[in-house]
């Protein structure tokens, strides 16, 4: 059984059930490291504790949520893919491609940046 069979059973379109399944199962396989869990009705991928990825699903695209400093570090590629984006998040739409390389560089990113955190979250003065 897949880590996130619940959650995938909430996505009820086919197409973008297996879109999620594949995006998560890529990420299980190439960050072998990371702990998964169920936060906030959400995956998220968590390593030593503290937070680096989380994806979820929408009607007309899936979100994914590195939090600010990540999206800030990458705000060129992400506009450059045409994800719409938001200090905390960027949006795929379901019949956009995905791309893998970013978001491997965006985790790998949060990793080192976040090593040694003692908290799940970084500390933030934004609000939205």
């Amino acid at each position: 059984m897949h880590v996130f069979e619940e959650y995938l059973k909430s996505i009820k379109d086919d197409s973008n059930r297996t879109i999620m399944r594949n995006l998560l199962d890529w990420v299980i396989a190439t960050f072998p490291m990371l702990d998964t869990k169920i936060a906030w009705n959400q995956p998220h991928f968590v390593h030593e504790g503290t937070y680096i990825i989380a994806f979820t699903h929408a009607k007309a695209h899936l979100s994914v949520a590195p939090e600010y400093k990540a999206i800030d570090e990458f705000k060129k590629e992400i506009k450059d893919r045409k994800y719409l984006s938001t200090n905390f998040i960027f949006k795929i739409k379901w019949h956009q491609a995905i791309d893998l390389d970013l978001i491997k560089r965006i985790i790998e990113f949060n990793m080192k940046d976040k090593a040694g955190y003692k908290t799940y979250w970084r500390k933030s003065n934004l609000t939205t």
